[in-house]
């Protein structure tokens, strides 16, 4: 094969790994526009529910307990990773954090990795996580995973394997740069249950302490939501820029190819006419 052939070949090549990683990017855009409107309304709903929840710790009795004991004090950390990969080092920051919270609590932790690329990588670190669930891969799924790994929870804690619950996932800020953060979701904290000073008291048709835990959980399931979210939200947007950064490096290759191609050809025809004046020459000479 000659060098304009092999060039034409990785041209070719480059062009056709041009249109895959420009379908990722339109995807993992597409994806981070949909959890940017899903955290819009996950926010709205979680002030709903936390002013509910102050609304109702009002209505209990001082003997009555706002947060409620664990039954046992081991904790679990979820580390909210990704399922997919092409998103630099996503996981490897909240992996770093995980490694840090497992170190403080001195062994007496369990470690509930979500994402399936998030578990292959904390394998390679030597964790082996007692739980693994897969993340979402769209918006639309991430409900799904937050019912997974509260019913997960719930099925640890009532056989008294874990009493509280701390959230390893990555924050989303329009337009900032995204970091990590760690939340202790259960037991909930105190200012969520501080109790509202109230004029008029709401009308309910259930006791109060029972209501307090209907909305708890809620309060809850609305915090593991919004984790989950705001790390698929994120996941996507390191995605994207991972994916801009190749797109800018193909494309430059690309054009360098495309460079090389033109001067090999012309070198290639201006050793055609070379030839083609040496030929004539030589026949006017004989």
């Amino acid at each position: 094969m000659s060098r304009i052939q092999e060039v034409s070949a990785r041209i070719i090549s480059l062009n056709e790994l041009l249109d895959i990683v420009a379908a990722i990017r339109a995807i993992a855009a597409s994806q981070m526009q949909q959890g940017q409107r899903s955290l819009d309304a996950i926010h709205r709903y979680s002030e709903e529910i936390s002013g509910a929840l102050a609304e109702v710790a009002a209505l209990l009795d001082a003997g009555e307990s706002r947060s409620g004991p664990p039954q046992c004090a081991r904790l679990g950390i979820v580390a909210i990773c990704s399922e997919h990969g092409f998103c630099g080092a996503f996981n490897e920051r909240i992996l770093d954090l995980a490694e840090r919270a497992l170190a403080e609590s001195n062994g007496d932790a369990q470690l509930l990795v979500v994402g399936s690329r998030g578990a292959l990588r904390a394998a390679e670190r030597g964790h082996r996580p007692n739980l693994t669930l897969q993340m979402a891969t769209h918006s639309g799924g991430v409900t799904g995973v937050a019912r997974r790994v509260a019913s997960e929870f719930y099925r640890m804690f009532s056989i008294g394997e874990l009493g509280r619950l701390e959230v390893i996932h990555a924050g989303f800020r329009a337009g900032q740069q995204t970091g990590v953060e760690r939340r202790l979701l259960l037991p909930l904290d105190a200012s969520v249950v501080q109790p509202r000073i109230l004029r008029i008291p709401p009308l309910t048709n259930l006791h109060a302490p029972e209501l307090f835990e209907e909305l708890a959980g809620e309060y809850f399931f609305a915090a593991l939501e919004n984790a989950l979210t705001e790390s698929f939200t994120s996941e996507n947007a390191a995605r994207f820029r991972t994916m801009e950064a190749a797109h800018e490096n193909i494309e430059k290759k690309f054009n360098e190819l495309n460079l090389l191609a033109r001067r090999l050809r012309q070198e290639a025809v201006t050793t055609e006419i070379l030839d083609l004046i040496g030929g004539a020459e030589a026949m006017k000479s004989v």
